[in-house]
């Protein structure tokens, strides 16, 4: 299954006009167009301080909200993703060895710090039970249109 959050990248821009003596003779106010090349830098650049640098699991079932601060039900340790981007596309990929937050997963979640900070995004799926030796790799993968 896949949703599509239905926030995009905007600009708005506003142009005034004055005249010798501070009276306004002209104001344009429109939105203008995010480029491609535009949606690519920033792909890219937050790429470089580490945004969002960290996922973690839980064993949460209530459905994700935009509402949400925090996983539903945290397992103990968050993960340190790698970053990368290509063309629009933002990517976090992290993986979670052996022994670490094993059990019956169901959700995940994207956090600027390894406890506390900001969750930007968080999401629940089917049960995958991580068994003690098992290795789990989560991808989060943000498109900017």
């Amino acid at each position: 299954m896949i949703f599509k959050d239905s926030h995009s990248l905007k600009g708005h821009i506003n142009i005034k006009l004055f005249d010798e003596n501070g009276q306004l003779k002209q104001e344009i106010d429109k939105p203008n167009v995010i480029t491609t090349v535009g949606k690519n830098y920033l792909a890219d650049w937050l790429t470089a301080p580490a945004f969002m640098q960290y996922i973690g699991l839980g064993t949460g079932t209530a459905a994700a909200s935009a509402a949400d601060t925090d996983l539903e039900t945290p397992l103990t340790s968050r993960v340190a993703g790698v970053l990368s981007s290509t063309t629009n596309i933002w990517k976090n990929q992290a993986t979670f060895g052996p022994g670490i937050n094993t059990g019956a997963v169901t959700e995940a979640g994207l956090f600027s710090a390894s406890s506390s900070g900001t969750m930007m995004a968080r999401q629940t799926f089917s049960v995958i039970n991580k068994l003690a030796g098992d290795t789990i790799v989560f991808t989060w993968q943000i498109t900017l249109s």
